[in-house]
């Protein structure tokens, strides 16, 4: 993946893939949560630490933006709004809306439109950036000090992720030579001997999300690494079994999860295992 923003937003994604992969975006909302309450302690009382509390708000928002591939500015660049944790937590709701819509059982309301997640993010970052002009604290300073921190002390233990991270996949690395396009995310690695079934299984959580979100924040495919398959009508046969798997009713040209039409394609192959395309038709 094509590296996003500026140097800060490119320093928080080299520390998450250093710890593993991103967080599931519901335990990301979680530590938003958490953070918001220690800055408001900061508010209420001695602010020795306000700087890194308004600076672990803003890795945290970063690294949801980098992990559904949305760009922000550097840290304090954008300020908007009154300096107070009330514009803070009303920034942090569409957020957590969104975030539970796609990493959760959240279904939006009939007509009533759903925030994309990296415009909810530049609210947040905004109001931060507010907050941290009124405290007079210089935001990129701070967010550099806590990077740094966080390797010097071995933090980096604690931002691992449990899981699997599709913006992370290892197969994206594996794609330089194939005709794709930029924005994507990845399945997990293939077990050898797995089925179709058992491979479907496997995927459908982090395919699933990609369905939910693929529109909003214009990720362009989802793709997916088969068995090892030397012929042409044998990867077309492996492609049918997994997306049957997937959607016993559809079919490759189209099936659908959570709702959301798909559709796959044979895009190549890496080491005579083949690549698929998942699109959002």
């Amino acid at each position: 993946m094509a590296a996003l923003g500026g140097s800060s937003q490119q320093l928080v994604r080299a520390t998450m893939i250093a710890a593993g992969g991103y967080w599931r975006p519901l335990a990301a909302t979680a530590r938003l949560l958490e953070e918001l309450g220690e800055l408001a302690e900061q508010l209420d009382g001695p602010r020795e630490e306000l700087g890194a509390e308004l600076a672990d708000l803003w890795i945290i928002t970063t690294a949801l933006a980098d992990q559904f591939l949305g760009g922000v500015p550097e840290p304090g660049a954008v300020a908007d709004g009154p300096p107070t944790i009330a514009a803070l937590l009303a920034a942090a709701g569409p957020i957590a809306r969104v975030v539970n819509h796609y990493d959760g059982p959240k279904v939006p309301r009939t007509g009533v439109a759903m925030p994309s997640l990296h415009v909810a993010v530049a609210g947040f970052q905004a109001a931060l950036g507010a907050v941290a002009a009124a405290g007079e604290v210089d935001l990129g300073a701070a967010v550099a000090a806590k990077i740094e921190q966080i390797h010097a002390r071995g933090d980096i233990e604690r931002f691992g992720r449990e899981g699997f991270d599709p913006s992370a996949a290892p197969v994206l690395g594996r794609i330089a030579g194939a005709q794709l396009p930029p924005r994507l995310w990845g399945a997990p690695d293939p077990i050898d001997g797995s089925s179709p079934a058992e491979r479907a299984a496997a995927l459908a959580p982090t395919l699933t999300v990609f369905a939910k979100a693929a529109r909003a924040e214009r990720l362009e495919g989802f793709v997916i690494e088969g068995p090892e398959a030397p012929s042409t009508a044998g990867r077309s046969a492996w492609l049918g079994a997994l997306v049957r798997a997937l959607d016993p009713a559809g079919d490759a040209e189209g099936f659908e999860l959570a709702g959301v039409p798909l559709s796959a394609a044979l895009r190549g192959a890496v080491d005579r295992r083949p690549l698929a395309l998942v699109v959002v038709r």
